[in-house]
């Protein structure tokens, strides 16, 4: 695109990564062991590549389980936000998110043979690359991958209404609906506020409780950065991280934590409450159309106001 990412989009952005890598950082999975099938590809892709992808049918036999690879979940790209000095794609030196290097480990070799001595048939990192919304594993055929391990976003997180019907509950929204902006001082600066409700979708009341009280926890009284996204998101459009396809090297690729520089602080979280919504199961659209929405049987929502202040 020709234009700078917008303020509003960079919040968007920031909330998003809050929620998912900090306040639900107990609710992650592991599956472990999992079988690579290796995938039959098009005339049209690239030459010398190979694309295995992980086998779940522990869950593909039931829709109503939570699928490692479903809509907002994906395999675990951070070491718990570890920070390292390297330097981005570009060489500039800086200090970022390195991507994970214990959190998906890939092995060749049958399941009888890794369990004698797993290390022994471990596949080094710089082999393949990782394709973390698909669960796949992307190589140029110098190894045979035949079995990964891997840690799993448990509760999918997206940012629009369409995508929640893509994926099993657990499920969070992210609704950044509307927006109010105040002068702060004299002179220059503006007190900008917008409004968010995040809407939880769970499978018992058991789980809807556990990660409304999470999800408040990390919201009360707390803030979060405002990233910059000078080279964008930390993932690809396609699921692997960003610029691993032209560099294996982790530390030349660093997610630039820089923020944005006309903001004074960080993004404030303010007015939080929660309640419980109560819908029917059975919803109808008009007089023709009934639907039925197992999603509205544990449901609540937490609103709050996001409060940033900037210097022009």
């Amino acid at each position: 695109m020709s234009y700078e990412m917008k303020v509003l989009r960079k919040e968007d952005l920031s909330l998003y990564y809050h929620i998912k890598h900090k306040a639900l950082i107990d609710f992650i999975e592991i599956e472990d062991l999992a079988p690579l099938k290796e995938l039959e590809l098009q005339e049209a892709c690239e030459d010398n590549v190979k694309i295995y992808a992980a086998l779940t049918e522990w869950c593909d036999h039931d829709p109503t389980l939570p699928k490692p690879t479903a809509r907002g979940r994906g395999w675990v790209y951070l070491d718990e936000e570890t920070v390292l000095s390297g330097t981005d794609c570009g060489g500039t030196t800086l200090s970022g998110y390195i991507e994970q290097s214990c959190r998906v480990t890939v092995y060749s070799g049958t399941q009888y043979e890794i369990s004698l001595d797993p290390e022994a048939y471990v596949i080094p990192s710089t082999e393949y690359i990782i394709d973390y919304l698909d669960g796949r594993i992307i190589t140029s055929g110098t190894c045979s991958p035949t079995f990964v391990s891997y840690y799993w976003n448990y509760v999918s997180v997206v940012d629009e209404w369409a995508a929640i019907e893509a994926a099993a509950p657990p499920v969070i929204v992210i609704d950044l609906y509307g927006t109010d902006k105040t002068g702060y001082q004299l002179g220059g600066g503006r007190k900008v506020i917008r409004k968010v409700d995040i809407h939880i979708f769970a499978s018992n009341p058991s789980e809807r409780n556990d990660i409304v009280d999470t999800v408040i926890d990390s919201l009360y009284n707390k803030s979060c950065p405002l990233y910059d996204f000078p080279e964008g998101t930390i993932l690809e459009f396609d699921g692997t991280w960003f610029k691993r396809k032209e560099d294996t090297n982790k530390l030349t690729s660093l997610f630039d934590r820089t923020t944005v520089a006309d903001i004074i602080g960080n993004l404030q979280f303010e007015n939080t409450t929660s309640r419980n919504v109560s819908l029917p199961l059975v919803m109808t659209r008009d007089s023709n159309a009934v639907m039925l929405s197992d999603l509205n049987a544990y449901r609540s929502k937490i609103s709050f106001d996001l409060v940033s202040y900037t210097k022009v």
